[in-house]
């Protein structure tokens, strides 16, 4: 069994797969680049296929997912609204997906991690490596055709923002009772 903190983090680890799922899926449908519809669907399906893996991993724990409504992904939609090209959707897939593995990683650091939890938590670790490599050379695409400024400027930008969102969600119960007070 797990502690109600620990249920709060994982069903909140799942809400924001589940809405990274659908975040590229309406991504997906609507891009107006023909060349990224087929990578934003296997995105979508991936983030999709992580939801699902913490949802098995909480209810192989004996738990059902809690209701979460509070994402990092509603957090950064708070601050940024919609995301107005495309060169933002990369900089801001690239910068929250490596404060996803980031995050993945400390939680991995702690003392007593579930066998079941750690499994999904490096499963995970893994996947991200592809997401974080596609857009990387797309960013670093649009970086050689001379746009390597505003590439800069918008990842500086998105990373301040994860920087305040991280913070802000981190130093929030459960997370502190979960991660012992160290955000």
């Amino acid at each position: 069994m797990i502690s109600q903190d620990e249920l709060h983090v994982l069903s909140y680890y799942r809400a924001c797969e589940l809405a990274g799922a659908v975040l590229f899926g309406k991504l997906a449908l609507h891009t107006d680049h023909d060349e990224y519809r087929v990578p934003l669907t296997r995105h979508a399906l991936e983030e999709a296929q992580h939801a699902w893996e913490w949802t098995a991993t909480i209810t192989a724990l004996g738990c059902r997912p809690v209701k979460v409504t509070r994402t990092y992904q509603s957090e950064y939609g708070k601050r940024l609204g919609l995301p107005r090209d495309i060169i933002e959707v990369f900089c801001l897939t690239q910068v929250f997906e490596k404060r996803s593995v980031a995050h993945y990683r400390r939680h991995l650091e702690l003392a007593g991690v579930h066998p079941l939890v750690r499994k999904a938590l490096e499963k995970l670790i893994d996947d991200e490596a592809y997401h974080l490599d596609w857009i990387r050379k797309e960013l670093d695409q649009y970086a050689g055709n001379g746009r390597a400024a505003e590439v800069d400027d918008t990842m500086r930008r998105f990373q301040l923002m994860d920087e305040a969102v991280y913070s802000d969600i981190i130093q929030t119960s459960p997370f502190v009772e979960y991660f012992g007070g160290r955000p």
